[in-house]
């Protein structure tokens, strides 16, 4: 019989599949900031100094130390629960290798490094030799392990995590309230990348929004306590957002006391949002109507019952057009007044415990007039 190339080369197909479906599949590790740091990769000058930006001026660097502070340690003491540097649910965030087994994590990984690249941009082990390919694709490098960031709703999920939701033992126990404005938090961070969206301020407002909103829900629909107040103001930005933009999906919040299938309705429909508002096609026009829309809702927030959601609302409504404004500003539109008026909206809201609706409201109304004269 004639040696037959393709009987071997289906053969050798066979073999490679075969053992490749017995092969335990390996997971990712974590390489450790060191083995991004390096002068020739991102720790050198201009454009590839994104290890020195992080470690210098980011706030995520400062993650672990915070676990050794008086404050931490007040906090895990009123749970009687061990040391936070040790404690699982305080390091899950700040400092993301801590709880991960050994042999998840080489031994170049260190856990007192913080919120370090690889809790963003994920473990490095399968993609850090290939991702300075020039011939690979952004999904190349996104199939090889590493996390997709390059848009707002990738940003949001991996962000949202840590940022939005608090175990309410944790949070009685005298850890600060979190709240997730993906534009903002950006902006503070700061950013050790360059955007080439001309939009991604608002585009990572309203997704990131959207995308809190959304996993807020999913705490309600498991029962978690919380404050339903700060759900629902949030919610309420988001339909008017919808509501002022064409081209967005339609998102409301319903009326009365809500069942379990409402809920679900309204994870999914925030997260349709969340996914429309990140590449929506913004425009000055549509940023100087959806803030003169906000502004003018003073007489809705009169009518509110229970202070606990008028505050709630006025926070949602300044932080909203705080970044509209911001945004505008970047794009070459004045905005005289705008700033001071705002000044005095913040201040309304700064503390929670002396808020005075009618006063917020009378601010809001001249505020408004004032936007309406520019």
């Amino acid at each position: 019989m004639r040696f037959s190339w393709q009987r071997a080369a289906a053969g050798f197909v066979f073999c490679v599949t075969a053992c490749a479906v017995a092969a335990p599949v390996e997971l990712a590790k974590f390489t450790g900031l060191a083995s991004c740091q390096s002068s020739l990769c991102h720790g050198g000058g201009v454009g590839k100094d994104q290890s020195g930006i992080w470690a210098t001026v980011d706030f995520h660097v400062r993650a672990y130390a915070i676990l050794v502070t008086p404050r931490s340690k007040g906090i895990t003491d009123a749970l009687h629960s061990m040391t936070p540097a040790l404690n699982n649910r305080c390091t899950v965030c700040h400092s993301p290798f801590q709880p991960l087994p050994d042999d998840r994590v080489l031994p170049a990984a260190r856990t007192d490094q913080g919120v370090s690249c690889e809790a963003c941009h994920g473990p490095a082990s399968t993609w850090l030799r290939s991702h300075t390919r020039t011939d690979y694709t952004y999904a190349q490098r996104v199939a090889s392990g590493m996390t997709d960031l390059r848009g707002a709703y990738g940003r949001a999920n991996t962000c949202v995590a840590c940022h939005e939701y608090l175990d309410p033992e944790i949070a009685k126990a005298g850890h600060p309230e979190l709240i997730f404005e993906l534009d903002s938090q950006t902006v503070s961070e700061p950013p050790h990348w360059h955007d080439s969206d001309p939009w991604i301020g608002l585009h990572s407002w309203l997704a990131g929004q959207a995308v809190a909103f959304r996993e807020d829900t999913w705490h309600v629909l498991r029962g978690a306590p919380g404050s339903a107040s700060r759900w629902e103001a949030l919610g309420w930005v988001l339909e008017q957002a919808s509501g002022g933009l064409d081209g967005l999906p339609a998102f409301s919040m319903p009326q009365g006391p809500m069942k379990a299938g409402q809920l679900a309705d309204l994870q999914t429909g925030s997260d349709r949002l969340a996914r429309s508002a990140a590449t929506f096609a913004w425009t000055t026009g549509d940023a100087r109507h959806l803030l003169q829309r906000l502004a003018s809702t003073g007489p809705s927030l009169r009518q509110l019952d229970g202070a606990d959601r008028q505050v709630h609302r006025a926070e949602a409504l300044v932080q909203a057009m705080d970044r509209l404004i911001v945004e505008l500003n970047k794009h070459g539109v004045p905005m005289p007044g705008a700033a001071q008026g705002l000044d005095t909206l913040f201040a309304d809201v700064r503390v929670p415990d002396t808020f005075s609706a009618d006063k917020f409201a009378q601010d809001l109304d001249q505020f408004s007039a004032s936007l309406a004269r520019l």
